[in-house]
């Protein structure tokens, strides 16, 4: 039964006109793709969302990656959670996050 619901979790994976790199110590995410909505900008995350993006870098469950987060970070579940959904939400409505097609 468990499987089920796993199976039924949607998975995201970043998009691959972005891409992350670490730059003296601090990261950045840059597009590098034709179809990019946010073209001219560099964005500088942290480094929790930079933990997050990569652990995005394969298709992923939201559910998965607060597991990651878990192992990672000093924070509660429900933290990582909100955190990791928020990532998600804001990683969709930008194009920087797919969701894989789980129709």
């Amino acid at each position: 039964m468990n499987d089920n619901k796993q199976a039924a979790a949607p998975l995201y994976r970043i998009n691959p006109d972005y891409v992350l790199r670490e730059i003296c110590g601090e990261y950045a995410i840059i597009p590098v793709g034709e179809e990019c909505l946010i073209a001219n900008a560099v964005m500088t995350p942290n480094e929790s969302a930079a933990f997050i993006w990569k652990a995005f870098a394969e298709p992923n469950t939201l559910e998965n990656v607060v597991t990651l987060c878990l192992a990672e970070f000093d924070a509660t579940e429900e933290e990582l959670t909100l955190a990791v959904r928020s990532f998600i939400r804001d990683g969709l409505r930008y194009r920087l996050l797919l969701e894989e097609g789980n129709s």
